[in-house]
């Protein structure tokens, strides 16, 4: 149980780390070193403010996970996401991984408690990003490199004055990395980055993030103007706790974004799934 809270926690860190960064690094054409800070803060407040809409939305996911191929139909609610199998490997999914789904499900709604605790998990995501899109401009030396396809590219690098306070600002720390900026949107569209350092949690005795580790971003621009991760893959290795080997592993693929109605529970998706699911559905839940 403590290393896979230990994986989790490393994922959100890796979440925090390159969101935080894709959000901030919307930069013009020309910056004057002295504007770049007061830039970025501007970039950041504007991206805390449109994270403050809470929008939901539906997508379909395609993820590689253990040599197979996964393809599901997410659905963002106020508590826990829904998440309906599509197909593995390109064969629709078998009665009992149905039935594992549904068994899920059915678990869910009537754990009224797990619901609570993925909605305040989120809540503290939530303050955990903003703090981090504070320290943005502290935490990166940034670096133009000119114009590529249309795209402003620019190099990031650790800022060795700056002092982390959390584990979560240690790893963002140490990103280094390019950046694709839309200048006229003033938003990210691709990032790809890596762990300057070796990152280590409690002296090392709690943990480490190995040197080297990647991380690879995508964002496309939705026709309303919101901006939605596309393709995310982590590749990360380590040790978390004693004797405990870690490769966090991840490759996403995000396409078909729908927006989901404002408020939207995990049982409502349900009800709304099993009514009028999309229609590369081979089978809803029915409860």
């Amino acid at each position: 149980m403590g290393m896979l809270k230990t994986e989790f926690l490393l994922d959100r860190v890796s979440r925090f780390a390159i969101f935080s960064l894709m959000t901030s690094l919307a930069l013009p054409s020309v910056l004057a070193s002295g504007a770049i800070a007061n830039l970025v803060k501007e970039a950041c407040y504007n991206a805390v403010q449109q994270r403050e809409m809470k929008s939901l939305w539906s997508y379909r996911v395609e993820r590689y996970e253990d040599n197979h191929i996964i393809v599901e139909r997410v659905i963002e609610t106020v508590d826990t996401p829904v998440k309906h199998l599509l197909a593995v490997d390109g064969h629709p999914p078998t009665a009992a991984q149905l039935k594992e789904e549904e068994d899920r499900y059915r678990t869910l709604l009537k754990n009224s408690a797990g619901r609570s605790a993925f909605k305040k998990e989120r809540e503290e995501d939530t303050k955990t990003m903003d703090e981090m899109l504070r320290i943005i401009p502290e935490a990166f030396i940034f670096q133009d490199l000119g114009t590529e396809r249309g795209l402003k590219k620019i190099a990031f690098h650790p800022n060795p004055d700056f002092r982390a306070k959390s584990y979560q600002q240690r790893v963002l720390q140490n990103l280094v990395g390019t950046a694709f900026v839309d200048v006229q949107d003033k938003q990210i569209a691709r990032v790809f980055a890596s762990l300057a350092q070796q990152v280590e949690f409690g002296l090392g005795l709690l943990g480490r993030v190995d040197k080297g580790g990647t991380l690879n971003i995508a964002r496309t621009r939705l026709p309303d103007g919101v901006w939605q991760v596309s393709t995310e893959k982590i590749e990360l290795s380590g040790r978390m706790a004693i004797f405990k080997s870690l490769n966090r592993h991840k490759d996403e693929h995000r396409s078909d974004f729908k927006p989901v109605a404002p408020g939207t529970t995990f049982a409502k998706a349900l009800d709304e799934l099993d009514k009028n699911g999309p229609a590369d559905t081979p089978g809803v839940f029915r409860p």
